[in-house]
């Protein structure tokens, strides 16, 4: 008797995609060190956002931007998304050594993604399954980083990747475990255009 095989969907996900890039690193890493920094939060120590919130409108960066924009272009073919978006910001990162970044979301935007000019073993982020889908039971599984069954999922990101993740997924920069200084260029994406269209959810975004 033939056994059918059985069929996981993997129902409503939240598409986290890792793309690498042929970009220059080092150009990238150059630049961001130039840039002036600030306290992420108040109340944060060894974690640093750059004062600049359009780091990618440089013209030092041009070609840079370009490929991140070819990147992002393959992660909304995948979602079967063809309509027109803009990259609302972007900022760079700079965390210290023994620190990391509180547990966050990206408000405002739509789509996140973070570039890594560098990796290193003790560098990583983490996602963490969003609250209210978090599942009630408290359970040890067998592989505690089943892509179905995880509540957290950990990247060690490889030089030259772009992460591109939905802006509402909560992710924090796990603690720097080098030397080093951690750096990282993030952005926001937003869509253009007017949607549900004579509908009470109509909106129109420019």
């Amino acid at each position: 008797m033939h056994k059918k095989a059985h069929i996981i969907y993997p129902l409503f996900s939240m598409p986290l995609m890792a793309i690498p890039l042929d970009i220059n690193s080092q150009n990238i890493l150059k630049f961001i060190k130039t840039l002036s920094y600030q306290k992420n939060l108040k109340e944060s120590d060894g974690t640093y956002l750059s004062k600049s919130i359009k780091i990618l409108e440089h013209q030092q960066l041009k070609k840079e931007k370009d490929i991140f924009i070819g990147a992002i272009q393959i992660y909304l073919n995948a979602i079967s998304y063809g309509k027109q978006y803009k990259i609302l910001n972007s900022w760079a990162t700079k965390t210290l050594k023994n620190c990391a970044s509180q547990l966050h979301v990206h408000r405002n935007s739509w789509l996140s993604a973070v570039y890594y000019p560098e990796s290193h073993n003790g560098f990583a982020i983490t996602f963490v399954k969003n609250l209210p889908t978090t599942s009630f039971f408290a359970l040890d599984y067998d592989i505690p980083n089943n892509i179905y069954s995880c509540d957290e999922w950990k990247i060690k990101p490889s030089q030259n990747v772009l992460l591109i993740f939905p802006s509402d997924l909560y992710h924090k920069i796990e603690k720097n475990l080098t030397n080093k200084i951690r750096y990282s260029l993030a952005l926001n994406i937003n869509p253009v255009g007017l949607f549900k269209k004579d509908s009470d959810g109509e909106i129109n975004y420019a």
